[in-house]
């Protein structure tokens, strides 16, 4: 939990910081949509971690996955969720 937080006033802190720098609005747009995407890709794995805990699937929720989920978005879940079902 408080590597979320940390995590997040980071992104939050570099998103600020590049706005007063003057960052190009197309790279802040990119930035953004990562961010963004990032984010409803591990309230979506939260959810799916919440209702499938009878079933003892887990995927776990760190940097890594949140960097993967944001690249990748909803496929980056099916992946996840591939490899946590048929690999580990």
């Amino acid at each position: 939990m408080v590597n979320s937080i940390i995590m997040i006033s980071v992104v939050l802190f570099v998103i600020l910081f590049l706005l007063l720098v003057g960052l190009p609005v197309k790279a802040l747009k990119l930035i953004s949509r990562y961010v963004l995407r990032g984010i409803v890709c591990v309230m979506i794995v939260f959810i799916l971690n919440y209702a499938l805990a009878s079933n003892n699937f887990h995927i776990p929720i760190n940097t890594v996955t949140c960097a993967f989920l944001s690249v990748l978005g909803v496929p980056g879940i099916v992946a996840l969720s591939v490899i946590g079902i048929y690999i580990v």
